[in-house]
């Protein structure tokens, strides 16, 4: 039953899209690049709706390797119940199994960042702004839409602890002096508060195998 709702919420969001998404289909955007995730998730959506299969189809070909990436960290394989739900033309199924693969993706930066102990500052400090933009791009709208039925905060909360989170990176300063070392400990209490609160908007999500440490 938790399933069908959720599948539903999503629904919602994926109807309630704008028309813009149509130009973003074509390229990456007007002043910065999108991360391909970004793009191909709002493609999918955008082209699900019309519908247009093959564009679908096409769309999610582009970022096998991602899913390739999240199936060997997570033991999860996302491809075919994507390429299932193409075939079967099942728009919910898509949207749905394509927010499944947004979060897990999330998992994979943070993932990635504690295994190498955020020692090297830019690159941490890049997946973690491209956590938060899967986030605020592509699920914070079903949450927001959760938390005005079920009259809870997670949005907030959620947006609260990647604020925190940047600050757990620390600061490689300036010519090396003034350099701040990161909190791992921190990191992953933050970031592991996260996924489950995003789990409790999203409660049928597939989550794949903890984490080694």
């Amino acid at each position: 039953m938790r399933k069908t709702q959720g599948i539903k919420l999503l629904l919602y969001l994926c109807l309630s899209l704008p028309p813009i998404f149509q130009s973003i289909a074509y390229g990456y955007g007007y002043e910065k690049e999108e991360d391909p995730l970004v793009t191909v998730f709002k493609t999918v959506i955008f082209y699900g709706r019309q519908p247009d299969w093959p564009k679908v189809a096409s769309a999610v070909h582009t970022i096998h390797d991602r899913m390739e990436d999240i199936q060997k960290i997570f033991k999860i394989d996302p491809k075919p119940g994507i390429e299932l739900a193409i075939k079967q033309q099942d728009f919910q199924s898509l949207a749905n199994r394509m927010a499944n693969l947004v979060f897990l993706a999330i998992r994979e930066k943070f993932y990635y960042n504690r295994e190498e102990r955020m020692e090297i500052f830019i690159r941490a400090k890049v997946r973690l702004r491209l956590a938060e933009e899967y986030y605020t791009a592509l699920l914070a709208g079903n949450v927001r839409d959760y938390d005005m039925r079920h009259k809870t905060n997670i949005h907030e909360e959620i947006y609260t602890r990647f604020v925190k989170a940047r600050n757990t990176l620390g600061s490689i300063g300036f010519l090396g002096a003034g350099a701040i070392k990161s909190d791992e400990k921190e990191f992953k209490t933050l970031t592991s508060e996260i996924e489950a609160l995003i789990l409790k908007a999203f409660p049928y999500f597939e989550t794949g195998l903890a984490y080694s440490d």
